[in-house]
């Protein structure tokens, strides 16, 4: 199965993406006037489709966040709270009352971050959590609407706003930590994901 973050990189040819640890630096935009193509035809109803699939993570990010702590076993399901906070560092903003184009800017760097955040949990739990198949299935079915939720905010961005270029960053990869910090590192990013998909569904 192929990365996600390697699958970030062939959504378009154009769009070039900076994997940087650490927010990264402000978002460089294209001019207005500045070429912008994607690989493929985008639908008509962009903004329809870009809602029903944030609809779609929100209404299962709560299951998915509870099925992830559940299979890591104690102390985790009795120590939620503490274990599990949404304290995420250098995660990327969002600004609900902002203008479209730059609220689609803010969250594709969003969800590319979650993206490569559920990739890195994946790749751990299948290590960590070998017969957790329900949860393996429920992450890869996350990374796949992700997926298609940055293709379409990718066409909208170009098709609309001319924006051909966007700096993403992404969270510490947990390569070289030990069980307990990969399955707590999990958990908190989890846990963000929850609790920011309900605000972006909100804001478009």
């Amino acid at each position: 199965m192929v990365p996600f973050y390697r699958l970030l990189g062939i959504l378009s040819l154009l769009l070039v993406l900076h994997w940087k640890h650490g927010a990264g630096s402000p978002l460089p935009i294209t001019p207005d006037n500045a070429t912008c193509t994607t690989r493929h035809p985008c639908p008509s109803n962009l903004m329809s489709q870009i809602r029903n699939q944030l609809a779609q993570l929100n209404s299962s990010a709560n299951a998915l966040f509870i099925l992830y702590y559940t299979a890591q076993g104690e102390p985790f399901p009795s120590n939620v709270d503490k274990l599990c906070s949404p304290n995420v560092t250098d995660f990327p903003p969002f600004h609900a009352e902002g203008m479209e184009k730059d609220k689609l800017v803010e969250l594709y760097r969003i969800i590319a971050y979650l993206g490569a955040s559920v990739g890195n949990i994946t790749r751990d739990q299948k290590v960590l959590n070998p017969n957790a198949q329900n949860l393996h299935s429920k992450l890869s079915s996350t990374a796949d609407t992700m997926r298609g939720l940055l293709s379409n905010v990718l066409c909208r961005l170009c098709n609309k706003y001319h924006v051909g270029h966007v700096d993403v960053s992404y969270g510490p990869d947990t390569s070289g930590k030990d069980v307990f910090q990969k399955k707590k590192l999990g958990c908190q990013l989890l846990g963000k994901y929850k609790q920011v998909i309900a605000e972006l569904v909100q804001a478009f």
